[in-house]
């Protein structure tokens, strides 16, 4: 990586925002960001969503008998997709042996909190309702996320306290607007303050919400039986607070958490590895955290 300096975006991680600008649509920066990304076997499906209808899944092929990685795209709540987030998914299938099942999930504002969370829940039951025919381990579960996919796998850990594993790339967390993040990089790395604040308005439904910790993990006042986490975040991000937050209120009830600042990235940078190499390492990194987890050494003594 070139020379940055501290706090500031390094000059690959400028190169992707410039490059990330320049799409006209969002099928072609997807196309663009998973050229040459690890081979790993695709199969696309779907599952039954919460209000009874049909949501895309993609399914990516590990190591056959480990476990599965439930997979939420980002995009604010309002937008992204199973598409723009394949380079991450097949990285981890491919690094951790991990299979991972990248779900899709309805969007605001046609459909506010908690209709996203309710079809990630779903996903989760569909995956110990049905995975096995799918040749899908239904005991050992893991979820990961990138931003408000994040949020949601962190949400989704709140209610269903039998995951194994949680990988968290730049959440959202909170709303605090304050943050010594939120003001430095308010403006120019890739998500401003004021889309965040457009965001939660467009998502949520105001005050009652933003204290639900289904909207806000940050809010829980529980964290017992949440499973090992790796946190994430992006150094040159408003919401790298979010995760320092998220990652000390776990450790100080008990919960292995492991927080990893990646310097001079922008939010967003985990699926620009044809660009950006420390996407490419944060993967890898995540990879590890996965691959040394009980329930991997527990399959892999009886291998």
């Amino acid at each position: 990586m070139n020379a940055s300096k501290p706090g500031e975006l390094s000059a690959e991680a400028r190169a992707v925002l410039a490059r990330q600008d320049s799409f006209a649509t969002d099928a072609e920066a997807a196309e663009f960001w998973a050229k040459n990304s690890p081979h790993c076997v695709v199969e696309d499906g779907a599952f039954t969503g919460a209000a009874g209808q049909r949501q895309p899944l993609r399914i990516y092929r590990g190591r056959a008998g480990a476990p599965t990685l439930l997979y939420i795209h980002g995009g604010g709540w309002v937008g992204g997709s199973i598409a723009l987030n394949d380079r991450a998914a097949r990285s981890l299938a491919a690094f951790a042996g991990w299979t991972v099942v990248s779900v899709s999930y309805r969007l605001a504002p046609q459909h506010p909190f908690p209709a996203g969370l309710e079809d990630c829940r779903a996903a989760l039951d569909w995956i110990r309702r049905e995975g096995a025919a799918h040749g899908l381990d239904t005991a050992r579960i893991g979820a990961a996320g990138a931003s408000a996919g994040a949020n949601l796998a962190m949400a989704l850990a709140l209610q269903d306290r039998a995951l194994c594993a949680l990988v968290l790339y730049y959440g959202v967390f909170g709303a605090d607007f304050e943050t010594a993040s939120y003001r430095r990089y308010a403006h120019g790395y890739g998500l401003d303050r004021e889309r965040v604040m457009e965001i939660f308005d467009l998502y949520d439904a105001g005050a009652e919400a933003r204290r639900d910790p289904r909207l806000l993990p940050l809010m829980a006042t529980d964290f017992s039986g949440i499973p090992d986490t790796l946190v994430l975040a992006a150094e040159c991000d408003v919401l790298a607070d979010d995760s320092r937050a998220l990652a000390h209120a776990l450790g100080a009830a008990g919960v292995n958490a492991v927080l990893h600042v990646e310097p001079a990235v922008p939010h967003g940078f985990i699926n620009r590895g044809r660009m950006l190499p420390a996407a490419t390492e944060c993967l890898a990194r995540s990879a590890a955290f996965l691959t040394t987890r009980s329930c991997v050494r527990e399959v892999q003594r009886a291998d």
